[in-house]
């Protein structure tokens, strides 16, 4: 009996997580109306701070709906419900406290909302209920809306009923009222931005992974088994497709082994459509399901050994950031195709042949094999740059009467021009240790090596400078060359990623 990819619990919580996302929206759209209403600015400076938690959290709820592993739409009676709440916010016959007063429900929605999607998932999966922490965050910074929402009904309601202004211990009150859900929530309020780096939310699908195998193999019920094996089957087959196309086409350069990574993803895949195409109740069942899960396990403990350090040393923050909101995109759009096995073949087999066949142009190649060498190449010119500044800083004198040539007339020329050379140094070190970055300084470099060489030559020609001050400028025009080689491998790899990346969104539109 080959499985379907329905699962009634799980999709009923994707739906939820689906209309928190289209009421999330519609609190943004909020906040900002009501920023615009309110001439308070201590209430003015709290509802910004308000926009700023809830469009950090609309970013968390999109993590959590990839996580979860199935997409879904909101209700469309959730869509017209949020409709007309919108079109109220926007009616000028209502006062700014009616409109304060629709926006404290709409967060009390959202909040129990997310508070029921976690009770669920501790029923439906160990799974889910790991996919889903992040929302944690959000539903305790909702809470601590409500609270300050109230405050603002209160002065505003005081000062439309009297004209005068509320107790003045108003602000205290609300600030004990969070930090008392503060001490309630303790660590679940572990997120302060809306997005995680992409090792992180590579090991939230590693650790779901792992609940997901646990779960099959510790239950006899046929029907339990089925459910989880399902969403297995999607998490690890999105998980490494989408991986394949952002997070190892991004650390390729800087890892030989990256096909025999990729075979085993393959491989993975393939044995899975393997168990999927047996009954539950058959004697092999478990059995293969535990060859999967090994095979899954040293997948992840080489990706995990070898990858997330070339992650963590070669990818700024912001760029792990990219990778992560780029890698959710490519799992949603795998999630939301209807025939999901046919597509994950097909993509799977394109993929493999493009590795196998080593279809990345050489200029990719050439940058996969030789990273390391450029790391090193940067930090070899800049302790170049430190041992000539040091020698001819405290030795020029030596050197000058050793070759018998005139002395220099202004050393403390001398002194600011090696001082420059060394700070130069310090840039080509900063560059070695994380080549996607600071190529501006590569490109300085090329034009003060080049001029450092032009000058030397010129004087050279002319008598003035003795030959053997001119190999300092060879060497500094040889590094400038290699700095030009190194930029235009660099150039060329961005272009066969983009141009990659747009070969992958073509095939999936013509799909969809």
């Amino acid at each position: 009996m080959v499985m379907t990819l329905d699962d009634t619990s799980r999709s009923a919580i994707a739906t939820q997580l689906s209309d928190m996302r289209s009421l999330q929206q519609l609190l943004i759209f909020n906040d900002q109306c009501l920023i615009n209403l309110v001439n308070d600015d201590e209430i003015r400076q709290r509802l910004l701070k308000m926009l700023e938690d809830d469009q950090k959290n609309l970013g968390i709820l999109e993590t959590v709906i990839v996580q979860s592993g199935i997409e879904s739409k909101p209700k469309s009676s959730v869509q017209q419900q949020l409709q007309e709440l919108q079109a109220q916010m926007q009616e000028p016959k209502l006062s700014v406290f009616e409109k304060v007063f629709q926006h404290e429900l709409l967060k009390h929605r959202q909040t129990m909302t997310g508070l029921t999607i976690h009770k669920a998932a501790q029923l439906v999966g160990a799974d889910i209920e790991a996919a889903i922490v992040p929302l944690h965050t959000v539903n305790f910074e909702n809470r601590a809306h409500q609270e300050q929402l109230k405050g603002i009904l209160e002065i505003l309601g005081v000062r439309e009923l009297t004209g005068q202004e509320p107790d003045q211990g108003l602000w205290a009150r609300v600030e004990d009222a969070i930090a008392a859900l503060t001490g309630v929530a303790g660590s679940v309020i572990t997120r302060t931005d809306d997005e995680m780096s992409i090792r992180d939310l590579l090991l939230m699908d590693h650790t779901k992974a792992d609940i997901l195998f646990a779960e099959i193999l510790a239950t006899d019920d046929p029907e339990k088994i089925q459910e989880c094996f399902v969403q297995l089957y999607k998490d690890v087959s999105i998980h490494g497709l989408a991986e394949e196309q952002i997070v190892y086409h991004a650390a390729s350069p800087y890892y030989r082994a990256m096909p025999d990574i990729v075979e085993q993803t393959d491989e993975a895949i393939d044995m899975l459509d393997e168990v999927r195409s047996l009954d539950v109740r058959d004697p092999d069942f478990k059995a293969k399901v535990k060859q999967v899960r090994q095979a899954v396990r040293d997948h992840i403990n080489q990706e995990e050994k070898d990858i997330f350090p070339i992650l963590k040393h070669n990818f700024s923050p912001e760029q792990q950031k990219q990778m992560a909101t780029d890698f959710k995109a490519a799992k949603s759009k795998l999630q939301a195709h209807e025939q999901l096995p046919y597509l994950l073949q097909q993509t799977s087999d394109r993929n493999h042949h493009q590795w196998e066949a080593g279809s990345m142009n050489d200029a990719t190649n050439n940058a996969m094999n030789n990273a390391m060498a450029w790391k090193r190449m940067f930090r070899v010119k800049a302790v170049i740059n430190w041992i000539e500044a040091i020698v001819f800083l405290f030795a020029d004198s030596w050197i000058r009467n050793a070759l018998n040539t005139v002395p220099l007339m202004n050393p403390e020329y001398n002194q600011l021009f090696y001082g420059f050379v060394i700070v130069i140094g310090i840039g080509y070190w900063w560059v070695g240790r994380d080549i996607s970055q600071n190529h501006d300084i590569v490109r300085l470099g090329i034009i003060g090596q080049s001029s450092v060489f032009a000058i030397l030559a010129y004087h050279t020609l002319l008598g003035k400078l003795h030959p053997f001050y001119l190999l300092s400028g060879v060497i500094d025009l040889t590094f400038a060359i290699l700095f030009i080689v190194f930029l235009s491998t660099y150039h060329d790899r961005d272009k066969t990623a983009q141009f990659q990346g747009n070969e992958f969104d073509r095939e999936s539109s013509a799909r969809y």
